[in-house]
């Protein structure tokens, strides 16, 4: 629910609300114990229009998100090896890391979760797959079709 809704519905000022939450936020933070996570899935989400975006990172074994930060780089998967540090865990305990195929997130996880082995996540694949199929079968398809242009031609100079 945005905070203006809920800032409406108990009567308070949305800075309140707002001040209320991010300290409820933290608070919960700073008692996170990581030191079972050893499989994580990464993906990027836009905000504000589609021009920013946020890093998120599940435990992927309990399906809850245990870290977000702004952008989609190689140095968000770097911000997550140092918050598992802060949190009783360490990147070398993470075995298993979902990404998608951004150069950015591989090269991110390939620097500082050592012990990572990486899985493209399935949408992406397939998405991929999809589009190679597409193309090979727009490419096999388009020299035995005549162009306009040529069908006119060609059915005009035939020989009966």
């Amino acid at each position: 629910m945005p905070f203006a809704a809920v800032a409406r519905a108990v009567g308070e000022s949305w800075h309140r609300v707002h001040a209320i939450c991010k300290r409820y936020v933290e608070l919960a933070l700073a008692e996170i114990d990581l030191s079972d996570v050893t499989n994580a899935a990464v993906d990027e989400t836009s905000y504000k229009r589609g021009h920013n975006y946020l890093t998120l990172v599940a435990d992927a074994k309990q399906r809850k998100v245990v870290f977000v930060t702004e952008g989609r780089d190689a140095a968000t998967i770097e911000q997550f090896a140092a918050h598992l540090q802060a949190h009783n865990a360490t990147p070398g305990q993470i075995t298993s890391v979902s990404i998608d195929m951004s150069p950015a997130f591989i090269k991110g996880v390939s620097e500082h979760l050592p012990n990572a082995r990486i899985t493209f996540d399935k949408f992406h694949v397939v998405a991929q797959a999809s589009f190679a199929l597409d193309k090979t079968r727009g490419s096999n398809r388009r020299p035995t079709r005549p162009s306009r242009a040529c069908a006119g031609h060609c059915s005009r100079t035939a020989i009966g």
